[in-house]
C-alpha cells in the first residue's frame, strides 16, 4: 500500500452518511466513493454536498485500492461482492459505518437486533430514556444512519442493527445488547439459519449486558459470555405474566399498553430492560410511555388503524418475512379464528409452510396478493378460506366483506 485513502463502497443512505463524516486529514489522505449501480441513489447528493469525496467508476477501483488502507462497505453489499474480494486480496482492511461510529461515540451505546420487532423496541427504548430526562439518539438500520447521530451532548445511543450491519463488526462492545428473535429471513443472502443467527449473535461480543428471550435458544448469548444477563420471561422480575408485564419487579396491566398483541407486549418488556441498563426509569414514567406506545405502534408495524362496524383494522405491512407474520398472528389471535389476513408479496426465497399451523389456529379467511400468492395459496390450502385480490383496494374490500364484528383484519404481507 502506498497511501492512506479510504474508499466508500455503496452510495445509498449509509454511504452518503459516510461521505459526510469522513474528512481528508482527519481520516486519511483522500476519500473515494464507488457504486456499481447505473444510477446510485445518493451520487448527486455526494457531488453537491461532499466536494472532498472523489467519485470513481468500478473501472478505477483497483487504482484507488493501491492508495487506500480501508474500504467502508455499506450493509446492502454482501461480503462476497467482487469489489470486496478484490479489496481483501489487496490487503485493504474492511470496515463499516457502525464501526466508524463506535470508534467515536463517547456515550453508552445500546444495540437491538432480531428478525422482527427491532424497530419498535429501538423507538420505544429511546422514548423511555427521553421521558426520564436523557438526551437519547436512535438510528442505525431504523431512521438516521448511525454516523448522523454523533454529538457531544448525547447521553445514550440506541441503535437498531441488522444482520448485514453486524456481520462486519469485530467486538462492538455495547453497553447493552439484545437479540429479540431469530427466524428464517434473507435466505437470498445467507446459506442457512445457522449463518444468519451467527451474524445476529455478533451483537453480544464484548457487551456489558445481554438481554434475551429465555424461551428462545436462538437469542441466548454464548455460554462463555462474560457480561451481565437478563433473561426475559425467565427472570421473575422481567416477564410477560399473563395479563401483566413485570418490569424490574413491578407490574403493569397489558390492558394499559397501547401496542397490539403479545409479541408487542414482549417488545415493550425488552425495551424497558434495555433502557434500564442506562437509567432506572420510574414505573410511573414507564406506564405513561407504554399507555401511548408510539401512538399505538410504529407506522406499518402492527399499527392500530381503527375500528369499523365492530371490526378492528391493523396495519402490519412492515412484516416482510414469514416470522413477522407468524408473530403478528400469534400475538393478535385468540385461537378461535378471529383474524382475516391479507398476505402475499415476495417471500425472498423463504418457504410459506411454517404459516400453516398458525393460520389454521387464528385465521378464518386469507386474502392473497402479490407476486408469490400462488405459492402462498398452495401452502395454506385447507387451513383457511382463501380469496385472491388483484390489488390492495380489492384486498381490503374482500377482507371487510368477510370480516365479522369482533374480528381483526390484519395486513401482514
Amino acid at each position: 500500500m502506498t497511501g492512506r485513502a479510504t474508499i466508500i463502497l455503496g452510495l445509498g443512505a449509509t454511504g452518503y452518511s459516510c461521505a459526510r463524516y469522513l474528512r481528508p486529514g482527519r481520516d486519511g489522505d483522500q476519500v473515494f466513493a464507488v457504486d456499481t449501480r447505473p444510477a446510485p441513489p445518493m451520487a448527486d447528493a455526494v457531488r453537491q454536498h461532499c466536494p472532498h469525496v472523489q467519485l470513481i467508476d468500478a473501472a478505477d477501483f483497483d487504482s484507488a485500492l493501491a492508495a487506500s488502507v480501508r474500504l467502508v462497505v455499506s450493509p446492502g453489499i454482501p461480503l462476497d461482492h467482487p469489489l470486496v474480494r478484490r479489496a481483501r486480496a489487496a490487503g485493504v482492511a474492511l470496515t463499516s459505518d457502525i464501526a466508524l461510529f463506535l470508534e467515536r461515540a463517547t456515550a453508552p451505546v445500546l444495540g437491538i437486533t432480531g428478525t422482527n420487532g427491532k424497530s419498535t423496541v429501538t423507538a420505544l427504548t429511546r422514548e423511555l430514556l427521553v421521558a426520564d430526562g436523557l438526551n437519547a439518539a436512535a438510528g442505525g438500520n431504523l431512521g438516521p444512519p448511525a454516523l448522523d447521530l454523533l454529538a457531544d451532548d448525547v447521553d445514550a445511543y440506541v441503535l437498531e442493527l441488522s444482520s448485514f450491519q453486524l456481520e462486519r463488526l469485530t467486538r462492538p462492545g455495547l453497553a447493552a445488547a439484545t437479540v429479540l428473535n431469530v427466524t428464517p429471513d434473507h435466505e437470498d443472502r445467507y446459506p442457512d439459519l445457522v449463518a444468519y443467527r451467527a451474524a445476529k449473535q455478533r451483537i453480544y461480543d464484548g457487551a456489558a449486558c445481554a438481554i434475551y428471550n429465555h424461551g428462545d435458544a436462538t437469542t441466548h448469548p454464548p455460554d462463555d459470555f462474560a457480561g451481565r444477563r437478563v433473561a426475559l420471561d425467565g427472570d421473575p422480575d422481567w416477564q410477560v405474566d399473563g395479563s401483566e408485564l413485570v418490569i424490574a419487579g413491578k407490574r403493569i396491566a397489558v390492558s394499559e399498553i397501547a401496542l397490539q398483541g403479545r409479541h408487542n407486549h414482549f417488545n415493550a418488556l425488552a425495551a424497558a430492560a434495555v433502557a434500564h441498563q442506562v437509567t432506572a426509569v420510574p414505573m410511573t414514567t414507564v406506564a405513561g410511555i407504554l399507555a401511548d406506545a408510539l401512538g399505538g405502534g410504529l407506522e406499518h408495524r402492527c399499527q392500530l388503524v381503527g375500528e369499523h362496524c365492530g371490526v378492528t383494522y391493523v396495519n402490519d405491512s412492515k412484516a416482510t418475512n414469514v416470522g413477522a407474520t407468524t408473530a403478528a398472528l400469534a400475538g393478535l389471535g385468540n385461537g378461535v379464528r378471529n383474524i382475516v389476513l391479507i398476505a402475499g408479496g415476495d417471500a425472498k426465497g423463504a418457504s410459506f409452510e411454517a404459516l400453516g399451523d398458525v393460520v389454521a389456529q387464528h385465521v378464518s379467511h386469507v386474502v392473497l396478493i402479490g407476486r408469490d400468492r400462488p405459492s402462498l395459496a398452495m401452502a395454506l390450502a385447507g387451513h383457511a378460506e382463501l380469496r385472491c385480490a388483484a390489488d390492495m383496494d380489492e384486498a381490503v374490500a374482500l377482507a371487510a366483506h368477510h370480516a365479522r364484528p369482533g374480528q381483526t383484519v390484519l395486513l401482514s404481507p
